[in-house]
């Protein structure tokens, strides 16, 4: 049974909810994703040249044009901006938390103004210090190496760690708080919104494929397919269920703690959640083409979907369910070519999007429903 007396979009009213502290665990939050990837994700490089020398000399001559268009300047500037910033809000946020009274008001606001600071140098920083066609040619690596999967995958739930020490540590409240307003995480609900995913997911490719609107070709590898299907299916929902931790659990308590309208706050944590895919080959590909908005509505809308069930089930675990079998799906059945995941599937799909965002729109709301009326 849903929790019909707790509204799951209510639990910020315990704890510490000031308007600063949700920015601060936010703050440690992208910080702790920053740290895990600089230090998960660092022998990627030498792992790819490894399995695939060729794609190591992709790698360097991509790292060697992405250095070579650096801006040193901005970089320095930004750069400074998010030190000091980072300075100021971890001083500020620790006379907050040891002297009370007269200084509260004040260290807050500062603590405020460091984070809001340390974000701007952060914002600015990335798009300079990344370079797309990098990106796209390191990605390339998971489909040739099973330990750069791995490693790429375990960067989304050990950055969850700054979370949920925020969670505790600053908000006050329990983990538990975040996933759910059940006494107990639902693991029932999670794995029912996986099945259900699955069968929906599988018979609108199947109709596709029957129909020839969307044909689908055998892809089995003996030696890769096997291996790659076991870690998909014990990290993708992970990853997937540190994604909606993030976007659909905190951000959007803190949208609807901040704007008080549930509603709003799913569209703004669902564009954040879109924007997060910008730099995917998908969406690379999609600004490419001239079809970049056509390509993100399908982020936004997976994205607004998984916050419907949230709010009908009073908590992540459906929406975490929902997320790890998309996923885990297109990793092991159907994939296609320029995914983000491009591991050795089943079987594979060319892309056409002036068919796949309705077929996905219909897929979702076929999801939703099943899972609506199940309850």
């Amino acid at each position: 049974m849903v929790s019909k007396n707790i509204n799951y979009f209510k639990l910020t009213n315990d704890g510490v909810s000031v308007w600063w502290s949700w920015i601060l665990v936010f703050w440690f939050t992208v910080l702790g994703w920053l740290l895990a990837q600089m230090v998960i994700t660092g022998p990627i490089p030498e792992l790819a040249k490894a399995a695939d020398p060729n794609l190591g000399v992709q790698i360097d001559k991509a790292t060697e044009n992405m250095m070579q268009q650096l801006d040193i300047k901005k970089i320095s500037y930004f750069g400074l901006i998010f030190f000091f910033g980072t300075l100021l809000g971890l001083v500020s946020w620790s006379i907050n938390r040891n002297f009370k009274n007269s200084y509260m008001k004040l260290s807050g606001l500062l603590t405020a103004i460091g984070v809001t600071a340390s974000f701007y140098g952060l914002i600015n920083l990335f798009p300079l210090m990344n370079d797309a066609q990098a990106n796209t040619t390191l990605i390339k690596a998971i489909g040739v190496s099973p330990t750069v999967y791995i490693l790429f995958l375990l960067v989304f739930p050990a950055s969850l760690i700054a979370l949920y020490l925020g969670q505790k540590y600053i908000h006050q409240r329990t983990i538990l708080s975040l996933h759910t307003a059940s006494p107990a995480i639902r693991w029932n609900r999670g794995i029912k919104a996986f099945v259900v995913t699955w069968l929906v997911l599988g018979v609108v490719s199947l109709i596709g494929h029957l129909t020839g609107l969307s044909v689908i070709k055998t892809n089995f590898q003996a030696s890769n397919t096997l291996l790659y299907l076991v870690l998909s299916l014990a990290l993708i929902p992970l990853q997937s269920g540190t994604e909606e931790i993030v976007f659909r659990g905190y951000l959007n308590q803190w949208f609807t703690h901040l704007l008080k309208n549930k509603w709003i706050a799913f569209i703004f944590s669902s564009a954040l959640f879109a924007s997060m895919h910008l730099s995917n080959p998908e969406a690379l590909k999609g600004a490419e083409d001239g079809v970049l908005l056509l390509t993100m509505s399908g982020y936004f809308l997976f994205g607004f979907f998984a916050c419907l069930l949230v709010w009908m089930d009073n908590g992540l675990e459906s929406a975490i369910g929902f997320h790890a079998a998309n996923n885990t799906f297109a990793a092991i059945f159907v994939n296609y070519e320029g995914s983000v995941l491009p591991v050795p599937s089943l079987f594979m799909a060319e892309p056409d999007l002036n068919l796949d965002t309705p077929l996905m729109l219909i897929s979702l709301a076929l999801i939703t429903a099943i899972l609506y009326k199940t309850r």
